[in-house]
């Protein structure tokens, strides 16, 4: 059977899963992973705090956006980063491409589902079920580090601009940071893609998109994770 994107805004519309590992991808999409995963986060202090850190730079990407109204969140996981991402937002619809963990997320944030301001979707964010400009903004988080091949990334990238219709919020493995320069010198094995970020830029720029500014590092000593905020086509303001 092949697979489908499910999403109130329109018919069910096939997508690849061939861009991430399949191992990745089968534990993922199950109810079993996507517990784990909603839990992944609160395992030890060190997570805790780790997950407190990534929340704040993913806010202060928000607010170098200016963003607000309607805004996508995809991957959306167990709904981690709605919360915050509401600070800014009006609404958010929270996408991803395995439904056990849309259903964690539903669980998650119920009462914001009830209050109206949070809608999902079973979606692939390289094949979006969803109009053109649909959103003020769209943020993917820790997606695009599990895929190896800028040709996979282009699908993602692509998608993320044509239902942006401002801003693109985009967290990478950011080889240039410390820990990316000490890895690279010990010729360290790596299970996630690490990019530089004009290579980022120059992939992004292919499909419209321009930094704002540079990328805001998580920890640069001892993390990868940057995100990146863009512009989209012509809007600057």
């Amino acid at each position: 059977m092949v697979p489908v994107s499910i999403s109130p805004c329109g018919p069910p519309i096939p997508y690849d899963l061939s861009p991430m590992d399949p191992n990745l991808l089968a534990r993922y999409q199950s109810s079993s992973g996507a517990a784990a995963y909603r839990r992944k986060y609160e395992r030890s202090w060190i997570r805790r705090l780790s997950n407190r850190r990534e929340l704040a730079i993913v806010d202060r990407a928000l607010d170098r956006a200016a963003a607000a109204g309607r805004v996508l969140d995809c991957p959306c996981g167990a709904g981690r980063l709605t919360p915050t991402i509401l600070k800014h937002a009006d609404e958010v619809v929270c996408a991803d491409i395995s439904a056990p963990m849309v259903d964690e997320a539903r669980e998650a944030l119920a009462p914001l589902e009830q209050a109206g301001v949070v809608s999902f979707a079973v979606a692939a964010a390289s094949d979006l079920p969803m109009e053109d400009d649909a959103f003020d903004t769209a943020v993917c988080h820790r997606l695009i580090h599990h895929m190896a091949e800028a040709q996979e990334r282009a699908g993602v990238l692509a998608e993320l601009a044509r239902v942006a219709s401002r801003r693109v919020v985009i967290s990478f493995s950011d080889d240039s940071t410390w820990k990316g320069r000490s890895q690279r010198r010990r010729g360290v094995a790596r299970k996630r893609s690490a990019l530089m970020p004009a290579d980022l830029f120059a992939e992004a720029a292919a499909h419209g998109l321009t930094p704002l500014g540079k990328p805001l590092r998580l920890n640069g000593f001892h993390s990868l994770v940057a995100v990146a905020v863009f512009s989209v086509g012509s809007a600057r303001t």
